[in-house]
């Protein structure tokens, strides 16, 4: 792990039906401004480097929905979903009892209804429990006035509890099972019963849990444009990378990373779509790290920012301008690679080659060309 001490995984549960909801499907596979809240959680945490692993919990008679919902996210770490409970409490022990396995340090269990959580949320719990704390909670203090029993209560006193709740395994783990049949609302109020310590972090008001259908918001379409383009290197033994693929035969491009055009392109489509500037602002080249570094780290930094903007790829077109190498020996690979790094469905990822038919910067060889376009949603 990148993290290099700490085996962290997430738990999220998902094997509600959601009555109060409404429809045929449980809401957690019910489209939500754009994407689905199973696969929103999936990428929210698959997102994020430390963590080892993730694994869904759903409910009996769902496995067929869930990985067709799925089916497009490509990373290892997704492990095979566990069939839940009648409770909530059954299910994350169900989860609980499935990671053992894996031996895990720290849990977070999350609610797919939060499937709009941030990706800052997440890590505040985290550091949390790196420092050694065994609970921990986000929440957000609320903005309504509160009356318990029909009297007014002092808001600032009061706080909502919301997901991922941050935990040292064995300890939540024994929990689970000593209280086993009971019906805690949360997984903190178990560390409450046996008067465990738990620590609160900063939650987020975007971080709300799904539970009416008029809790689904709305969002906008967004399209951003990129383009890059990098002369032939004048060292023969430099290597050529072409949206992550090594092209073997072929000099590479001049550069301080590796000079992958399509990758730059298509990370500059990304950035102007969310109106988060250039590249260059977010990978100066002055910058020693950028120095020859592999182009597909800047999708997974892309990717992070898609969850924590709140916005999911709908479409990538990208065209790469070159008389040689022929990208249409190289496409399928690239589109697998584009759509790993990004946890998207390779569906939504067109990549072509053209010519300039001997004319131009790319006719003369000098060099290779790169554009893309991207087609965003994103919640407001």
């Amino acid at each position: 792990m990148p993290d290099g001490v700490h085996k962290v995984f997430a738990l999220v549960v998902a094997a509600g039906l959601g009555a109060r909801f409404g429809g045929g499907l449980p809401k957690q596979f019910v489209a939500a401004a754009g994407d689905v809240p199973v696969h929103r959680c999936a990428r929210l945490f698959l997102s994020l480097d430390f963590i080892a692993g993730v694994l869904c919990v759903i409910p009996a008679g769902f496995f067929d929905v869930y990985q067709k919902l799925l089916c497009g996210v490509n990373d290892k770490r997704l492990l095979p979903p566990v069939i839940g409970g009648e409770t909530r409490a059954t299910s994350v022990k169900a989860g609980l009892e499935a990671l053992v396995g894996y031996a895990p340090d720290f849990v977070l269990i999350h609610d797919a209804a939060r499937c709009f959580c941030p990706t800052g949320v997440v890590r505040r719990v985290f550091e949390k429990l790196k420092e050694g704390e065994k609970a921990v909670v986000p929440t957000v203090t609320p903005v309504d006035s509160v009356r318990l029993d029909n009297l007014s209560v002092d808001r600032s006193r009061v706080t909502l509890a919301q997901t991922p709740q941050g935990f040292d395994f064995q300890a939540i783990l024994s929990l689970h099972r000593k209280y086993e049949g009971s019906a805690p609302s949360d997984d903190v109020s178990l560390c409450d019963r046996d008067e465990i310590e738990v620590v609160a972090v900063a939650g987020d008001f975007a971080n709300k849990k799904i539970t009416f259908r008029s809790d689904i918001q709305t969002g906008v379409f967004k399209t951003g444009f990129g383009y890059d383009a990098h002369r032939f290197s004048s060292d023969e033994n430099r290597t050529l990378y072409l949206m992550g693929v090594k092209i073997e035969g072929h000099r590479g491009l001049e550069g301080v990373s590796d000079a992958d055009v399509g990758i730059h392109s298509l990370v500059d489509a990304i950035l102007g779509a969310l109106g988060k500037g250039s590249i260059g602002e977010h990978f100066p080249e002055t910058d020693p790290a950028n120095k020859n570094v592999d182009s597909t780290s800047f999708l997974k930094y892309c990717q992070e920012l898609l969850v924590s903007c709140n916005a999911n790829i709908v479409n990538i077109d990208t065209t790469i301008i070159c008389e040689t190498p022929k990208i249409s020996k190289h496409s399928e690979t690239m589109k697998k690679i584009i759509a790993e790094m990004l946890c998207i469905d390779g569906s939504v990822v067109n990549i072509k080659g053209k010519t300039t038919e001997g004319m131009g910067f790319e006719g003369r060889r000098e060099g290779i060309s790169a554009s893309t376009v991207v087609t965003l949603y994103q919640v407001v």
